[in-house]
């Protein structure tokens, strides 16, 4: 294929002309041609606002080259005309292809999405940013789309959405966001089939990797299915890998394997709000380090977090239905937290169940200066109160946070939850906050096997369960 270098369509190097037009003459000559190879020259920086992708165009950065976000809102292009869109208060984007195939964007070089343009102020526990703002490489309704090599950094929104997508191959992509910045996720899959993430190190302050299904676009792309992410190295001041936040479509099929997630406000986080069905999902052979958090953020430091509580009214969801779990398998996972597993249902006919815990080892320890002993169950509705709470600590906007003492394992209103070869291990001197190793609320159809975990301190029990009690092999 034919190389078109966006110098020679106009672009001009430096930090003050938008070369975004010229970048889209080079893409619209590649594309007619047949499809070609734009390139961004090495060791050089270009300012540019919106411009598409289309099928069959490569975008390469060459080493030491960078694409630069404008910093003027009004140089992105809004898609809000798009019905799409209408109803989204994301519609701006930054690289956009729509309905686009064999779509690729590699190199060593950098997209710098200039997050620093649309912060306001920055405090010690969070990042004010200025809205609107753009996410920054969105792939809609697209085929055969591949990110390899490239880093991604600045990112004020979304760094990398494929939504309605199908074959995704994201490989050695190194994405650096700023850790208190809300909304600053690494990578969206919305509504993808057919997805590889692999070789990555993302940094974000919001989630860094999730899987979900947007409203706006679940009745025209579909179900998350047959999504594998492996070898990545994650850290986030949200969630590392949440699956299901916005599940307005059915999850099948997806692992998530040979990864490490450090220093996160929670490790592994599925949110089974609204009508859906999560199933045949598989995490493997991880190393989970998770810390608490300022308590302006939502987390606790779950190392893995499970929620079936429906949404409070007017956030994601008005709907009062829940997703049904089926066939969860969490293997060979080795944790360090200051925050114990945690499944939470809720009152009604679907609970969280069919979880298989199978070697997975937490040892906690507290060693950050944020307070400790509290049940995170948000967002929730009011009313709901979490099993063996001593009462409410705050009341916000999302729900209720809930004064309770930390368990290495707890269990509320689940069923059929099986914990195999499992370990629990302590510190020496946990505050008086830590307790069990594992605690169970109306959970029939637990099982222990192998099971082995003394209580934080001495004078408490092990194992507390309130309910049916386990069956132990």
């Amino acid at each position: 294929m034919s190389s078109y270098p966006i110098t020679q369509y106009g672009a001009v190097a430096g930090a003050t002309h938008n070369s975004a037009p010229a970048i889209q003459a080079a893409i619209d000559a590649a594309h007619a041609a047949g499809g070609g190879t734009v390139v961004v020259p090495a060791g050089q920086t270009f300012l540019c606002g919106s411009f598409v992708l289309k099928s069959d165009v490569r975008l390469h950065l060459e080493p030491g080259s960078v694409l630069l976000a404008s910093p003027d809102i009004g140089d992105y292009v809004n898609y809000d005309h798009l019905e799409l869109f209408r109803k989204s208060d994301f519609c701006r984007f930054w690289i956009f292809a729509k309905d686009a195939q064999r779509v690729t964007i590699d190199g060593s070089g950098t997209l710098d999405a200039n997050s620093p343009a649309f912060v306001t102020e920055r405090l010690e526990t969070h990042t004010k940013a200025r809205n609107p703002r753009a996410q920054s490489v969105v792939f809609l309704g697209c085929q055969d789309v591949a990110l390899r090599g490239i880093r991604i950094v600045n990112t004020p929104s979304w760094a990398v959405r494929p939504a309605g997508c199908d074959r995704v191959a994201i490989d050695g992509v190194t994405i650096l966001n700023d850790l208190g910045l809300v909304n600053s996720d690494g990578i969206d899959v919305d509504c993808c089939r057919s997805v590889r993430i692999a070789n990555c190190h993302i940094e974000a302050g919001d989630d860094a990797i999730s899987i979900k299904g947007r409203r706006e676009i679940a009745a025209q792309y579909g179900p998350c299915e047959d999504i594998v992410i492996t070898s990545c190295v994650l850290e986030s001041h949200c969630v590392a890998f949440r699956l299901g936040l916005e599940s307005y479509v059915d999850f099948r099929r997806i692992t998530f394997t040979s990864s490490t997630i450090r220093r996160s406000h929670r490790g592994i986080g599925i949110d089974c709000r609204d009508e859906a069905v999560i199933e045949d999902i598989l995490f493997a052979d991880l190393v989970i380090d998770t810390i608490h958090s300022p308590r302006i953020w939502w987390h606790e430091g779950e190392p893995i977090w499970i929620s079936q509580v429906p949404y409070v009214p007017g956030h994601y969801s008005d709907s009062s239905k829940v997703a049904r779990l089926r066939n969860i398998v969490f293997r060979n996972i080795h944790i360090t937290s200051e925050q114990g597993i945690y499944v939470q249902g809720a009152d009604g006919e679907v609970h969280p169940s069919d979880l298989l815990f199978d070697t997975v080892h937490i040892h906690l320890r507290k060693h950050t200066a944020h307070p400790v002993g509290f049940a995170d169950p948000r967002p929730n509705r009011p009313g709901f109160v979490v099993a063996g709470s001593t009462g409410v600590e705050e009341e916000t906007p999302w729900g209720s946070l809930f004064r309770h003492g930390v368990p290495a394992f707890f269990l509320d209103r689940a069923e059929n939850v099986t914990l195999r070869n499992c370990r629990v291990s302590w510190a020496p001197g946990m505050p008086d906050a830590y307790t069990h190793a594992l605690e169970a609320h109306a959970t029939p159809g637990l099982v222990l096997e192998g099971f082995r975990g003394e209580a934080a301190r001495p004078g408490l029990e092990a194992i507390v369960v309130h309910g049916p009690q386990p069956i132990v092999r």
